[in-house]
Order: structure tokens, then sequence, then C-alpha cells
């Protein structure tokens, strides 16, 4: 990839965590608060029952259950089939996953927003309550990040089945009631925009690249030793 196309791949990251800010503002001082919950009621009154089973489902086992997978078989097929550029993304993978949770970790604990179900009747809540900040969506800022990053280093035809399973799980979380559309929203912009920052200033990176080596050498090692085992 040429710099020019890095250059506008970290511009498009730092205009996005840009957006992010604009909707904490909007989110802090209540502005258009009316419409998130009037979006927030028209997604989450929908309550088919096959529906409900879907996305209660998704909702829970779409992230951690369903990315750590993700991340490890494009490690491991990439390895069996000579894919170094899998191996590359499933190892940015993993960075930007760290940054992430500690980004939305921090955010959580600088500003609490109530959950839907704490301030709003009759929401149909279909999983398990948290009671942590509702801003921004933990799920939404991971699977979003997780798919971003997809995009620059897997086929076509996998990276878009890993968006659309990344944007069935945004939605699910306003669907089964634990979030607002902003907090979904916010962890979107956010999720791609620290994705695409760390995609444009890292994976070109001698020390990316040193990393890989040693993380591949030790993979390497570890497989062999295992064969000898047997």
């Amino acid at each position: 990839m040429l710099k020019s196309d890095l250059r506008k791949i970290l511009y498009i990251g730092i205009i996005l965590v840009v957006v992010f800010a604009v909707i904490f503002i909007l989110v802090y001082f209540n502005i258009d608060h009316s419409l998130d919950v009037s979006i927030f009621r028209s997604i989450n009154n929908i309550n088919i029952p096959a529906f409900n089973t879907f996305f209660a489902e998704l909702t829970t086992y779409g992230r951690a259950y369903f990315w750590v997978p993700v991340v490890a078989l494009m490690w491991i097929l990439g390895d069996a089939f000579k894919n170094e550029k899998a191996k590359r993304g499933a190892l940015l993978l993993i960075l930007v996953f760290i940054v992430i949770i500690i980004v939305g970790l921090t955010l959580k604990q600088v500003y609490y927003r109530p959950r839907p179900f704490l301030t709003l009747s009759n929401v149909h809540v279909l999983v398990p309550k948290d009671f942590d900040s509702s801003f921004p969506s933990g799920h939404a800022l991971i699977v979003a990040a997780g798919a971003a990053i997809v995009i620059f280093f897997l086929r076509k035809r996998y990276s878009l089945l890993l968006v659309l399973e990344a944007a069935l799980v945004c939605f699910s979380r306003v669907y089964v009631g634990v979030h607002y559309p902003s907090d979904v929203l916010a962890g979107i912009v956010l999720g791609v925009g620290i994705s695409f920052i760390m995609y444009a200033l890292i994976s070109k990176s001698k020390l990316f690249d040193n990393l890989f080596k040693f993380v591949d050498s030790v993979y390497s090692g570890a497989l062999r030793i295992v064969h000898l085992k047997k």
C-alpha cells in the first residue's frame, strides 16, 4: 500500500474520532435525546419471537465468542496456507482489541450514562442486564474495530461476511434493550477510527514487522516441540 493511501486512512481515522467526540457532546448535554429514544423504541418494540431469540443469541455470542476464534483461525489457517498477510492481520487485531478494550473501559469510568431500561418504561430486555455505563457500546467498539481491520487483510468474500456479522451485533444491542442507538453509533465510529489510525501508523512499521517475526518464530517453535513430542 502506498504512503499516500496510508495517509488517507489515517485522516479518515482521525475524522471518525472527531465524529465520536461530537456524538459524546450531544449525548452529554442531552441534545436530540428525544430522537435517540424514538429510534430506540422503534427498534426495541419490534418484538418478533424469532428475531428475539436470534438477536439475543447473537448479542451474547457475537463478540468475544466469535472474534477470538476469528483471530485464531486467521493465524492458524494463514500459517497452514502460507498466507502471511492473514497472520499479520491476526496480530494487528490482537493489538487493536487490547487498545479498544482499554479505551472502552476508560470511557465508561469517565462518563456514566444509565442503560435505557433504567430510565425508560416498558423496555424489552432480552438478555441479562448490565449496569455499567451505556456509553459507548463495548460490543459495537470491538466488533466494528474487528470488521475494519479484516477489510485490509482478508479477501472481500470473507471480510464482507465479518462486516455483516459486526453490523448485526451492533443492531442487536438496541434490539435487546441494553443500548441507545447513539451508544452503538459512537462505538462504531470510535472502533473504526482507532482501527484505521492503528493500521496506518503500525501495520507497515519496522516495530510491527519485528513483533510479527518474533511471534511467528515462537509459534513455529511451539509447533516443532509439539511435533517432536508426538
